[in-house]
């Protein structure tokens, strides 16, 4: 326990990791002024350009679901829209969850929206979230505990041979980010038909339908 020897194993250690690339430009955060003195080049990465976010609309004949879900100062909430095959809304919904974690509240967002189009006798689903984790707890398996008779209602009214779910960014999931945000505000369920659809929200859809880009990475 020498000053000098616990030195050289801290400086040692430090250059294998950063030899291993186990050490990253993250890792040092605060501290990068001082990396030079262990041998460290810390190269400030490029920022990844911005891209162009699109909103899809289904296949004729099939509909639609973005949801989403949301957590804020530990209580949950979530959100979603089902639209046509010309982007028109047919029902949207806001929920809240109380405490939970933001893996079940997107869960149990995607449950609200499947439940919602089956009681509307809506066939042919295309689920899309901006979660990629609930996602492939979904389509792979996985997942904590508490989530997983979420998921075995889910894999049971989705048909994953005829239904489809995929991931979009957030910027192409506005719709589906407000209502989450309405149903945290609110703390209670509602449905919005496409007639009573607040101004903001058919602004969104508009947007949608219309195949105008949210741009991501600004």
């Amino acid at each position: 326990m020498e000053p000098r020897r616990i030195i050289w194993r801290v400086y040692h250690t430090i250059s294998l990791l950063h030899t291993g690339r186990l050490f990253r430009h993250i890792h040092w955060r605060e501290d990068m002024d001082i990396a030079p003195l262990f041998g460290v080049i810390i190269t400030t990465p490029s920022p990844p350009p911005p891209t162009l976010v699109f909103w899809r609309t289904p296949p004729v004949g099939s509909y639609k679901i973005n949801t989403d879900g949301c957590v804020k100062d530990g209580v949950a909430s979530g959100g979603g829209i089902i639209r046509d095959s010309s982007g028109q809304c047919i029902r949207a919904f806001f929920s809240f969850y109380g405490d939970c974690t933001i893996l079940e509240a997107e869960l149990r967002a995607i449950l609200d929206g499947i439940i919602l189009a089956q009681r509307l006798g809506l066939s042919v689903l295309w689920v899309e979230s901006d979660s990629t984790l609930a996602i492939h707890c979904i389509l792979k398996g996985g997942g904590p505990w508490h989530v997983q008779a979420t998921l075995r209602h889910i894999r049971h009214l989705l048909a994953l041979d005829r239904n489809t779910i995929t991931h979009i960014f957030r910027e192409g999931n506005q719709v589906a980010d407000l209502l989450a945000s309405e149903g945290w505000d609110r703390r209670y369920y509602y449905e919005y038909s496409s007639q009573d659809l607040p101004r903001r929200h058919r602004s969104l859809v508009q947007i949608d339908r219309f195949g105008l880009p949210t741009v991501r990475g600004l």
